[in-house]
């Protein structure tokens, strides 16, 4: 009975630090998601704004 909620213990222990972990890589990538996006918006935005001048500078 000990052994057995010695392993349970272990088990328990062993799912509480995979979640810890997997929380860590979720915010990680989540900051990650981030950063592309601002990326993304901000070299879009900058396209069209230039695309707007050319189109400006034509008429």
């Amino acid at each position: 009975m000990q052994r057995l909620n010695l392993i349970e213990l272990s088990e328990i222990q062993k799912y509480r630090k995979e979640k810890e972990n997997y929380q860590k890589e979720n915010e990680r990538l989540r900051e990650f998601s981030l950063e592309l996006f601002k990326e993304g918006f901000r070299l879009g935005f900058k396209k069209g704004y230039e695309e707007a001048l050319e189109k400006d500078e034509k008429d």
